[in-house]
């Protein structure tokens, strides 16, 4: 690395805080059921853009789009749900007065090594997750505590740090109250009055791949993504994307 003026080390002061909020954004919109704005207001415009989870790649800007476009359409169908079961709570409410009624999602990114390329192009962030996500399917709302690893490229884009690739890979995504290394897991019966919400599951990866193995008490040691390290320029450093 290079011996870097004042201005320079206060400008890379200056990206790392950006960097961190732009992940604190990114948490805030999934929080406030937001998934249709996410991809507009905090990812690159260009194409090659990726997600990746535990099993496979969301590769390129239209699966990117059409993950996160899934989530308003299951939003509006749990909050229709919710408002059909609890009329006298619900039901002089308007669709937009109760959407995102019943869910619960935070996940809090923390310990983050953030490295900022010396060209001030591009940044890098790993990052641990800890949180709990409240969802609603045929069991009826189920909390479920998470744990795992946010690793994320970045790319300085129209005078704002954007995502460009972002792997978010989970180690344990288990219900509250249960064993996390169960060898079965815990089973919930489906109730009659939430089978309208039978069969929403996000859009499968489009390329379909294991990149991260949860935690069980048959797991094999795993490795997590590499830690960000000083770097020049984004050609000379590896990449979070595939």
């Amino acid at each position: 690395m290079t011996n870097l003026q004042i201005e320079h080390l206060v400008e890379r002061w200056e990206d790392r805080r950006d960097v961190k909020n732009q992940l604190g954004k990114y948490v805030h919109y999934l929080l406030l059921k937001k998934e249709a704005d996410i991809v507009a207001d905090l990812w690159s415009e260009r194409d090659d853009i990726c997600y990746g989870v535990n099993d496979g790649w969301y590769a390129g800007r239209e699966a990117v789009e059409n993950y996160y476009g899934w989530f308003p359409g299951y939003t509006a169908k749990v909050a229709a749900c919710l408002k059909a079961r609890f009329p006298e709570k619900l039901g002089d409410k308007s669709d937009e007065e109760i959407f995102g009624v019943g869910l619960m999602e935070l996940k809090s990114i923390s310990n983050y090594v953030i490295e900022v390329a010396e060209d001030g192009e591009s940044a890098k962030a790993f990052c641990c997750l800890f949180g709990y996500n409240t969802t609603v399917d045929t069991r009826g709302p189920i909390s479920n505590w998470i744990l795992g690893t946010v690793a994320v490229d970045f790319v300085y884009e129209n005078d704002a740090w954007k995502i460009l690739h972002m792997q978010y890979l989970e180690d344990i995504n288990n219900p509250a109250g249960s064993d996390w290394g169960a060898k079965e897991p815990k089973v919930f019966e489906a109730l009659a009055e939430f089978e309208s919400l039978r069969g929403l599951t996000p859009p499968e990866p489009s390329v379909k791949t294991e990149l991260h193995a949860r935690y069980s008490g048959t797991r094999e040691a795993t490795v997590l993504p590499r830690l960000p390290e000083p770097y020049t320029t984004f050609a000379e450093t590896f990449s979070y994307g595939m």
